[in-house]
């Protein structure tokens, strides 16, 4: 009999240990509508190369019974929470400067808080979970988990669970990048203190409360380098200019 017990101990505590309240980071990045293909093998990231191109942005709120970092916020917290977009350029670029431009649209509105060159936020030595996009150029976008609470699901292609969460819609438009720069890559994380980033504030501070992990992350690569406004009109003028000699020609 207590075999038995025992047994049926081990098979419920699998089954509760498996349940989806477990199974949901407490950030995750996710396609949105458009052509999106997931790559895993190690990369174990979605990427797109539509422009613009709709990513998704999900805070898990789901509670289990003695969980203990399953979830972002509670269902009255959110609202109140800041979240950051990270955009960085790979492959690694060794530059502080401009590297691409991007325009992102979110219902709540969406804020540039800070760009630079490392691993973001510069300071929190742990910042960003290891992995091999940086240290790199970096831009951090602020915005808010301000929809209605909602069902949400695990964006790792092949992987289960679901739960309740927040969703948010991000439109964004890439109008220049680097003819170095590869692709756009994306990562979203909290911030402890009140949970707001202010940069250069919390010097060696630990500041990263939770993360997207990196099965959970999202990049952009587009099959052709978008040149900067200033060639395009250069373009354009050159073009210009050769259709006035072809006209004096013809004369």
């Amino acid at each position: 009999m207590k075999k038995s017990l025992t047994i049926a101990a081990i098979v419920f505590g699998m089954a509760a240990f498996g349940t989806t309240a477990y199974a949901l980071p407490a950030l995750q990045l996710g396609p949105g509508t458009g052509d999106w293909t997931y790559i895993g093998g190690g990369d174990d990231t979605w990427y797109t190369s539509d422009d613009p191109y709709n990513l998704q942005a999900l805070a898990n709120a789901t509670q289990a019974d003695g969980g203990d970092g399953d979830y972002a916020w509670d269902t009255d917290g959110a609202i109140m929470q800041y979240a950051y977009l990270v955009f960085t350029a790979v492959p690694n670029a060794d530059s502080a400067t401009d590297l691409f431009d991007i325009d992102i649209f979110n219902d709540g509105g969406v804020t540039l808080v800070d760009s630079g060159f490392g691993t973001p936020p510069p300071e929190d030595p742990n910042s960003l979970s290891p992995h091999s996009v940086f240290p790199t150029y970096y831009e951090v976008y602020e915005f808010r988990f301000d929809d209605v609470l909602e069902d949400i699901w695990n964006t790792e292609e092949g992987e289960s669970g679901s739960g309740k969460g927040y969703i948010e819609d991000f439109v964004v438009d890439v109008l220049y990048y680097d003819p170095g720069v590869e692709g756009i890559h994306m990562d979203l994380l909290t911030i402890f203190q009140d949970g707001k980033y202010n940069p250069g504030d919390f010097e060696n501070q630990f500041l990263v409360k939770a993360n997207a992990p990196y099965s959970h992350d999202a990049q952009y690569a587009s099959p052709e380098p978008i040149p900067e406004p200033a060639t395009m009109l250069l373009f354009g003028a050159g073009l210009a200019g050769l259709a006035g000699m072809s006209r004096r020609k013809k004369k």
